[in-house]
């Protein structure tokens, strides 16, 4: 196994100890999974440059990859819906993840033509946006806890508490531009003489 894969296995076995110590809720809790989101989130930096370097691009590695970047940014997500002052909706995350498989699908329906689909800007637009949202949450969770731990006054800051909200529903709406320019640009492949 290269060493590229090896640091995507070690992003997705890190996915388990991030939602642990996210579900602690609490100050130190909300820290810690700050600074883990952003150590598995520069593996993904690390492991691609790896690959690159190495000249090790496998196909296992093409396939863990966006994997790894999905789980981690799905089960934060699905997390913060459970936090309901923070009134992240399920609707958001559903129109997120349908996304996903359906680009996923798109993938794999273009791979069975051998045909390659390159990220497309919207598609990066939509990965900073969203590695934006969760950050900037857990940046207001931080906050929040700070308030209640240390008795700052919470009402003079009150407007952080709708951060979460305006940024998830922004990425929410930057991730269905993006599928929707995927499915545009790519939807000849689902003609019956690619399948």
């Amino acid at each position: 196994m290269t060493l590229a894969n090896k640091v995507t296995i070690l992003r997705i076995a890190g996915i388990p100890v991030f939602m642990v110590v996210l579900d602690i809720e609490s100050f130190w809790g909300y820290v810690s999974a700050l600074l883990i989101f952003v150590f598995l989130s520069f593996t993904d930096t690390i492991d691609g440059f790896l690959a690159r370097k190495r000249k090790e691009v496998t196909v296992l590695g093409e396939f863990l990859d966006p994997l790894a970047d999905k789980l981690l940014v799905a089960s934060c997500l699905i997390y913060f819906v459970k936090i309901e002052w923070i009134k992240i909706y399920w609707w958001m995350i559903v129109i997120i993840i349908s996304r996903e498989f359906v680009i996923t699908g798109l993938r794999v329906v273009a791979a069975r033509r051998k045909i390659s689909i390159p990220a497309l800007f919207s598609g990066k637009v939509k990965t900073t946006v969203q590695m934006v949202a969760i950050i900037a949450t857990l940046l207001v969770l931080i906050a929040k806890e700070a308030a209640l731990k240390w008795n700052f006054p919470g009402g003079k800051v009150s407007f952080l508490w709708d951060i979460p909200f305006y940024l998830v529903l922004f990425a929410t709406f930057a991730t269905l531009v993006s599928g929707v320019n995927y499915i545009k640009k790519y939807f000849y492949l689902f003609g019956e003489e690619g399948l």
